[in-house]
């Protein structure tokens, strides 16, 4: 179910998705160049100053075209006004409302110190591959600009690891927050759902 600013989920749909499969792993291909590790793959996702005094985590799904919206539109403005000056960092997790937005959160964290330019880059292109029947294929035309090729795409998606720790993200954003829906964000606490107007962002990050 959706509103005018979030995206709707399935209360379960994170433990669906854990149990679910993720096509044939039997043959892992060999990446073009190696992939990070896990404890980096798995890392927090932060932009800007991590000793920033106001904090933003943001609970987002590749899927969700408020998310979508977010990133293109209000993203470029908090972080001008308010990250690149130091006043705060955003920290991006994780809470994937079906397996497109999966395997984006996976190719994403498997791009290594090239993260938020590969996560701008598949939301922008939202509409070409999230939507999609063959999502694998359109996710692959949308990064291969980046330098991130099919076969490194193929031994990303292969990590069942990799997998299960992306949809850990999301379990604990029910568990912590009570994420139900994207975007959801919690700024040093405060929650605001939804992909409201920057001044109303700006009227709660102004009162920390």
């Amino acid at each position: 179910m959706t509103d005018g600013w979030r995206c709707g989920v399935f209360v379960a749909a994170c433990s669906v998705l854990l149990l679910a499969g993720c096509g044939d792993k039997a043959t892992t291909p060999t990446p073009t160049s190696p992939l990070p590790s896990m404890s980096v793959m798995l890392a927090e996702k932060v932009m800007g100053n991590a000793a920033a005094p106001i904090t933003m985590i943001e609970y987002s799904s590749l899927s969700c075209p408020h998310c979508g919206d977010f990133h293109l539109d209000t993203l470029p403005l908090l972080k001008a006004t308010y990250v690149d000056t130091g006043r705060m960092k955003i920290v991006y997790r994780d809470f994937p409302l079906n397996e497109a937005a999966v395997a984006g959160a996976m190719v994403a964290r498997c791009s290594g110190d090239s993260f938020f330019t590969t996560l701008g880059a598949l939301y922008r292109a939202q509409s070409s591959w999230a939507y999609s029947s063959n999502y694998t294929s359109a996710v692959k035309s949308v990064v291969a600009s980046l330098g991130i090729t099919s076969s490194d795409v193929d031994a990303c998606l292969a990590s069942t690891e990799l997998r299960n720790g992306v949809l850990s993200i999301g379990s604990a954003a029910s568990q912590t927050h009570g994420i139900t829906g994207t975007p959801t964000f919690i700024i040093n606490g405060q929650k605001v759902s939804g992909a409201v107007p920057f001044a109303q962002f700006a009227a709660v990050i102004d009162s920390f």
